[in-house]
């Protein structure tokens, strides 16, 4: 009986596919045998999405707790030897989490890597301001702060740069001291505040169906409403 081939992945780019890249660029990375990516996360319908994202139907199964995570995550695992030498064109190769540069996209799929990218390390944050009350009962406000996180500098730039672009809002840097699995390493970070947050969410969260953790569109819906 011969061996079952692997169905290909659809390289033409499409919002799905976007995606699907975003959480690889974050959550994701190429296997030491550079035969396989992998995808975590404890979010098991995040899995769901992204292999639906990539027309697979790879089986999802649960990554033991670590010295480094107690909490109980998911992992699947795609071999796809054409999509890895395609990932590698395009500016993902292994152990790319403080060597990510720029990815060859399309500007027209730059907002649906982007809620990939958020859904993957980024960060949503929203709060009522009541600070300023005790001068003024009427000085209440609502916050809201979206975050893009990586450990590699030159990619949070790009990233800053595409949204400046596209969207013309500019967002502040951080650079911020972390220990990570790799060692202590500083972790950068775009911050959009507000405003430019509302512009940010209402640009990538453009329909309804678009590929998305539903916990945080339902955060930022929450805010815009």
């Amino acid at each position: 009986m011969g061996t079952k081939r692997l169905k290909r992945i659809n390289f033409e780019w499409n919002p799905n596919l976007a995606y699907a890249i975003g959480l690889i660029a974050t959550d994701g990375y190429v296997s030491k045998d550079k035969r396989h990516v992998v995808l975590t996360s404890s979010d098991h319908d995040q899995l769901i999405t992204f292999r639906e994202c990539l027309n697979k139907t790879n089986k999802i199964s649960i990554n033991p707790p670590s010295s480094i995570s107690k909490k109980t995550s998911y992992r699947i695992q795609i071999g796809d030897i054409v999509f890895l030498e395609w990932l590698n064109k395009i500016g993902l190769k292994n152990r790319k989490s403080l060597t990510i540069g720029s990815i060859k996209i399309p500007d027209k799929y730059i907002r649906d890597f982007l809620r990939g990218h958020l859904d993957g390390d980024g960060h949503v944050q929203s709060y009522v301001d009541k600070y300023n009350t005790y001068k003024n009962p009427n000085y209440i406000y609502n916050r809201l702060f979206i975050f893009f996180l990586s450990g590699s500098k030159r990619h949070i730039i790009w990233i800053r740069r595409k949204i400046l672009k596209l969207i013309k809002i500019n967002g502040s840097f951080q650079e911020i001291k972390s220990k990570t699995q790799l060692g202590n390493n500083n972790m950068y970070s775009i911050k959009y505040s507000t405003k430019e947050a509302a512009k940010l969410a209402n640009w990538m969260y453009y329909h309804p169906q678009v590929p998305c953790l539903k916990r945080k569109r339902v955060k930022l819906l929450n805010f815009l409403k």
